[in-house]
């Protein structure tokens, strides 16, 4: 844009040049040929002298100051001629720089009131024109944020209502006499007030990690120091659904340098999803190996996979791949995943999820080593 611009304005000052100097000329000429000189014009331009070097013999003074003032006028006009060729030029380019740039200015006014639908036509390939898309790709990204806080903040109170509705319902009924306050039923409330406190603790986890503020505590830590105790804690739970728990992880396996609790977390998230998910029969197996500069840990199981279309969601808040699947029935709070990785990117890893060609479905966490 600097260097069109920088050429226009050296074109426009070329033709004004060019414009006065033929001005001049034409008015010599023009004035001489009144004077009866134009013989001489002509020798000049014959002998090889340039427009402005005519040889002119020495006129009686009358002559000279008709031809002197032919010449101020000749000047004048084309001098007066540039001018208006040099402003029509600029309020063009004017025109063409500050027209797409009141576009954005405008639509930066809407986007400040909260229209965040705008966009700005992105014109040529000038700077101007790259301003626009950065624009346009700004306002995406703020609607997408948008309409992401909005269904976040739709899912929060419905998740939250469920809950809410059962406590009151139950309290209700225990306080007009119709349901005695007997231990099954306070578990029953229990149940509620333990669901409503994971859930509050995954948002506020989830937010502290968009804001950035999740800290870590890291120490270089063995895999299967937070592999074997959670292994351990679910066999019973595995036992209990007529789940297979399988462990297999590759001997001298390098130190990790992570967050043990927050690993934890994650693998408590991936393996609970998959003993849910399993059918009694079913197996759930933990692998871990390294490849290249990662170590790769992958929980498996044998149910029914996932369906194609919801795989890239299943890492979105409040996403569940199962609609089917109730809150009583032992669904989770819809956060797992999406807390998941958000602990894997703090440790500066990945996290994928992928269905089994021989069937059910797998999630595959990697971890870089200290030295990658």
């Amino acid at each position: 844009m600097r260097v069109r611009l920088a050429w226009a304005f050296a074109g426009m000052a070329l033709a004004v040049m060019v414009l006065t100097l033929t001005g001049v000329n034409v008015g010599m000429a023009v004035t001489m040929r009144r004077m009866g000189m134009g013989h001489m014009w002509g020798m000049g331009h014959g002998m090889g002298m340039g427009w402005g070097a005519s040889v002119v013999p020495a006129p009686e003074a009358s002559g000279a100051v008709d031809m002197a003032g032919g010449l101020i006028r000749w000047s004048l006009w084309s001098g007066a001629a540039g001018l208006v060729l040099a402003a029509g030029a600029g309020v063009w380019a004017a025109e063409r720089i500050t027209r797409p740039l009141g576009r954005l200015r405008d639509a930066a006014r809407q986007l400040g009131l909260r229209d965040l639908s705008l966009r700005v036509p992105v014109e040529g390939d000038t700077e101007v024109a790259e301003l626009a898309a950065a624009f346009n790709r700004m306002a995406e990204r703020l609607e997408a944020e948008d309409r992401a806080r909005r269904q976040l903040l739709a899912d929060v109170a419905h998740e939250l209502g469920h809950p809410l509705s059962v406590l009151r319902g139950r309290l209700e009924l225990m306080q007009d006499g119709i349901q005695a306050p007997t231990p099954e039923a306070l578990v029953t409330l229990q149940d509620e007030v333990v669901r409503m406190s994971r859930l509050i603790g995954d948002l506020r986890d989830l937010s502290l990690a968009d804001a950035g503020a999740l800290s870590l505590r890291l120490r270089p830590v063995r895999l299967e120091e937070v592999v074997d105790p959670l292994l351990a804690n679910l066999e019973p739970v595995a036992a209990g659904r007529r789940i297979a728990l399988e462990r297999d992880i590759a001997p001298g396996l390098p130190v990790l340098e992570v967050d043990p609790d927050r690993i934890r977390q994650v693998l408590v998230n991936l393996l609970s999803n998959a003993l849910r998910y399993t059918p009694e029969g079913g197996r759930v197996t933990l692998r871990a190996w390294q490849q290249g500069s990662e170590v790769r840990i992958e929980v498996a199981d044998t149910g029914p996979g996932i369906d194609p279309a919801d795989l890239p969601h299943v890492f979105e808040r409040f996403y569940r791949a199962d609609p089917a699947r109730t809150r009583s029935a032992g669904g989770g709070t819809g956060l797992g995943l999406a807390i998941a990785r958000s602990l894997v990117q703090l440790h500066g890893g990945r996290i994928w999820a992928e269905n089994r060609p021989e069937g059910g479905s797998r999630f595959t966490v990697a971890l870089p080593l200290p030295h990658a």
